[in-house]
């Protein structure tokens, strides 16, 4: 129960903030990436290659995923939070592919709509392991779905209030449950490395151009994939090594 007061209280609170703050539209100089290097013939390469950082987990993920079905480890519940998991980090890496060739608002929106697949994901999974394996079963889907309609209400209503509370539920979710919820996995060090590396994908986002000036190799977009990559990675490498320590009550 306190859980769940916490919880809406505090999307209570990010609510009334975004309401206060008005409509955000995506700025238009966001699309300007400091590194436009040419490699191979392909344009804005680095920013475009280091999306490898983020199929990979995907990749080796779905794989084990497969295994973990043909042994029967887990629940069909589960096995369902995991493959949408993984493979909206392949749909993510594809997305962003695109985006980074041809960086516009219609390809942008590819690029979140891979994202929101994760981001839901994580919420679902988050539920499953330290609030109620049973409630993620029966919302999971609910959760994605909202999660990829809060990206489509952009370009509709050119404001990105939706997605950017969406984008924020695991950071929210995860210390609530941490000191309120009840695990039922060994392992949860995946949501500590995982959430921090995105907070410092987020920072090195914010940094592209001073980061590329300072080193002239790298920029700080490149170092964001590559974070969210490590990131997504910590995730499955939790997901596939942990052990099951209790369960909760039917």
């Amino acid at each position: 129960m306190n859980a769940k007061r916490l919880y809406f209280a505090a999307l209570f609170a990010f609510i009334i903030v975004a309401l206060f703050y008005g409509p955000i539209s995506q700025p238009q100089e966001y699309h300007d990436f400091a590194d436009d290097r040419e490699i191979l013939g392909i344009p804005n390469a680095l920013d475009v290659m280091s999306n490898l950082a983020i199929i990979y987990p995907g990749v080796v993920g779905l794989a084990f995923v497969h295994e973990s079905r043909k042994l029967s480890k887990v629940s069909e519940d589960e096995i369902s939070i995991q493959i949408t998991l993984f493979s909206g980090m392949i749909l993510t890496f594809a997305g962003s592919v695109w985006f980074h060739l041809d960086p516009t608002d219609s390809t942008m929106l590819w690029d979140r709509l891979g994202m929101s697949v994760v981001i839901g994901s994580c919420i679902s999974l988050l539920i499953h392991d330290m609030w109620d394996r049973n409630l993620a079963a029966k919302i999971h889907l609910p959760i994605v779905i909202a999660s990829i309609l809060s990206v489509l209400w952009w370009p509709v209503f050119d404001d990105l209030r939706v997605y950017f509370i969406v984008k924020h539920h695991p950071f929210i979710l995860f210390p609530i449950f941490l000191f309120f919820g009840h695990r039922i996995y060994d392992k949860i060090s995946g949501y500590y490395w995982g959430l921090s590396m995105f907070l410092l994908a987020t920072m090195f986002e914010f940094a592209d151009q001073q980061i590329f000036e300072i080193t002239g190799i790298i920029s700080g977009h490149t170092l964001k994939h590559i974070s969210a990559g490590m990131g997504l990675w910590f995730l499955m490498i939790m997901i596939r090594d942990r052990k099951l320590i209790s369960v909760e009550e039917e």
